[in-house]
């Protein structure tokens, strides 16, 4: 089994808010029930959403990080696809290397690339 890094954001509709604890331990329990692991669990708490959502400007976020196969991750979204009360979920597959490389950081802007990959010409007014 091809296990890789994960983490879903998750919002919760603010009238199932005393039910954040269900919903954390029911998606813990789809991950570890399909061989996964989860490293954390961090709840945002209330927040305003950017835009309304079912008629709602709020929302409770949990975030998860976790180690999994892919077909966990499939589980996992279809359950919040039917949850009443989940608002939206997003998933992203996190990179393990994500410390960046030496020196890239400190590029000179003479050596930045432009959008279409060619070497950005250095601003004559800096």
């Amino acid at each position: 089994m091809n296990m890789a890094a994960y983490e879903t954001l998750f919002i919760v509709h603010p009238d199932h808010g005393g039910e954040v604890k269900e919903f954390v331990d029911r998606f813990k329990k789809i991950i570890e029930g399909l061989g996964g692991t989860v490293s954390h669990v961090d709840e945002w708490g209330l927040r305003d959403l950017a835009y309304r959502i079912q008629k709602q400007s709020r929302g409770y976020y949990i975030l998860f990080q976790y180690q999994s196969s892919a077909r966990a991750v499939e589980e996992l979204e279809r359950n919040m696809k039917l949850a009443d009360g989940v608002l939206r979920y997003l998933t992203v597959r996190v990179e393990t290397d994500i410390a960046p490389r030496a020196g890239q950081k400190d590029l000179p802007e003479e050596t930045r690339r432009s959008p279409e990959g060619r070497l950005a010409e250095p601003d004559p007014q800096a």
